[in-house]
């Protein structure tokens, strides 16, 4: 049933050299985490960029290729980026998100105030910025920015003055020995006592995946309820090469086929497939199993787009540098910032184009609405300080259709009018079994032991839904191309090609 979905939420969160430091980054940083955290997300960008393959194609200085443009909103100045999250997979939702990074000397808490439209405040002695996505920013100690989301003010000073005064607790062993992995992205998800015995039996058999091997048959579903966590690991070097690692209670080395089997099946089933997962080479050692493979890098900001990150202030060289700031000096900052705004706004935007084009193209499209809603909400919550109007017009109504494809993609009805650019959903949908949350995690049913007797029924109505609306897919996707078409000639016409030269 439903447990083994939430017993596996932390596969589907991940949510994935450098000069070596003194002291790892990403270690120091996570200790000033809330020591409740379940998951925690590790971005090391100054390793990424370092790489030889990201000076050879210039990733900090593209503006439209930008190696993350668009999925993690990780500005190439930042050092290291570490997330950490409470998410209840029982309840489909996301508690708190709080990301910690290190603030170069360029970038200041007032300069971070200008360009949230904002201002400096103090909370709870600690200096901070009301974001505009729902966010505090803080400065927990000098030099060093927490981002925590949703903007709740008494838990975030809650948070900022124990984080300050070294007061937050211990993160689970488990999150520990995940941040240490010296591996540029990082994702991990502590899922210990997430689930049981009988909860993966019922799964096992609504979904026919009980083994034919009788000892099988009995040992797989006490293995799989002992799971203690899932990671995902990514390196980049002249490919990405990436690994997820489940880890468990017990042996896992006679089961790892099978394990493996069943978490294609639920990513799959939870329409986040990628390619890479049919041809990963399976191992196990002791009490993992481990998928190893090479992620192209779409399906690598595929990943991405699921790590829950908090906004970040914008790049550091945005803004000119005086140190006698004049109003004349002051408008032609405004002005060139305002148009490097729209240029990344743009770009951003149209590299989650070409994203989900590629999904379009591949073999496993139908099995993809949950990396289309990630990717609307990627859209949603990108920077949007500075950036013209008619751009973010353009943002909001490309965000609408992706999540009209998935909707199709998941059975449910959407009606298109071409002439008038419009969509219209059906109100009435009833998913049935399937239901979504914040990050993408599927579940059924009421209870975890609520059996659904008609599942298969419900599965078949939903794929012909999915069938007849292959026509109404290929209309939204007409609809996204066209107003891209538009918005390029438009652009052109303002600011000339220079608008699309990706060097900043």
């Amino acid at each position: 049933m439903a447990r083994l979905k939430i017993l596996t939420a932390g596969i589907l969160f991940f949510t994935s050299c450098a000069a070596t430091f003194a002291a790892d980054s990403a270690v120091e940083l996570s200790r000033l985490l809330p020591g409740d955290a379940n998951t925690v997300s590790v971005v090391r960008v100054a390793r990424i960029l370092d790489s030889e393959r990201a000076k050879t194609e210039g990733w900090a200085e593209s503006a439209n290729e930008e190696f993350l443009a668009g999925a993690s909103r990780i500005p190439p100045w930042v050092n290291t980026m570490v997330i950490g999250s409470l998410v209840r997979p029982e309840l489909h939702e996301q508690v708190w998100s709080t990301g910690l990074l290190d603030l170069p000397p360029i970038v200041t808490m007032e300069r971070i105030a200008r360009r949230e439209e904002s201002r400096v405040e103090k909370l709870s002695g600690l200096r901070s910025v009301r974001g505009q996505r729902d966010a505090f920013l803080i400065e927990i100690k000098p030099r060093t920015l927490g981002v925590r989301t949703p903007a709740v003010r008494q838990e975030a000073a809650r948070w900022a003055r124990s984080a300050a005064d070294g007061e937050t607790g211990d993160l689970s062993e488990y999150l520990q020995a995940a941040i240490r992995q010296q591996a540029d992205i990082i994702h991990s998800v502590d899922l210990t006592d997430s689930s049981d015995v009988r909860g993966v039996q019922r799964y096992l058999e609504d979904h026919g995946l009980v083994p034919q091997d009788v000892v099988t048959r009995v040992n797989l579903p006490r293995l799989l309820s002992s799971l203690r966590g899932v990671s995902f690991f990514a390196t980049i070097e002249e490919s990405t090469s990436a690994k997820v690692v489940l880890h468990f209670g017990e042996d896992a080395s006679e089961s790892a086929k099978d394990v493996a089997n069943i978490f294609r099946h639920i990513v799959d089933d939870m329409h986040m497939s990628l390619e890479e997962f049919e041809s990963a080479e399976v191992t196990a050692q002791s009490k993992t199993v481990t998928l190893s493979m090479d992620l192209s890098d779409e399906s690598l900001r595929r990943v991405l787009s699921l790590i829950s990150s908090p906004h970040p202030p914008h790049e550091a060289h945005d803004e000119t540098i005086s140190s006698e700031p004049t109003p004349q000096n002051e408008r032609v900052s405004r002005v060139d910032n305002e148009l490097a705004a729209s240029k990344r706004y743009f770009g951003s935007v149209t590299q989650i184009i070409d994203d989900i084009d590629r999904i379009n193209r591949s073999s496993k499209s139908s099995r993809s609405a949950t990396w289309l809603d990630n990717f609307a909400r990627r859209i949603d919550h990108l920077p949007t300080a500075g950036v013209e109007r008619e751009l973010l017009g353009f943002g909001r109504r490309v965000s609408e259709r992706i999540r009209a494809l998935a909707a199709s993609l998941r059975g449910q009805s959407v009606q298109v009018n071409a002439d008038q650019q419009t969509l219209v959903y059906n109100v009435d949908y009833k998913p049935g079994w399937v239901s979504g949350s914040y990050w993408g995690v599927v579940g059924y049913g009421e209870s975890s032991y609520k059996v659904s007797s008609n599942l298969q029924e419900v599965r078949e109505r939903q794929a012909a839904a999915v069938t007849k609306g292959s026509q109404q897919r290929i209309q939204i996707w007409n609809l996204v191309t066209r107003d891209r078409a538009e918005i390029e000639d438009r652009m052109r016409t303002l600011h000339g090609d220079e608008f699309f030269n990706t060097k900043r």
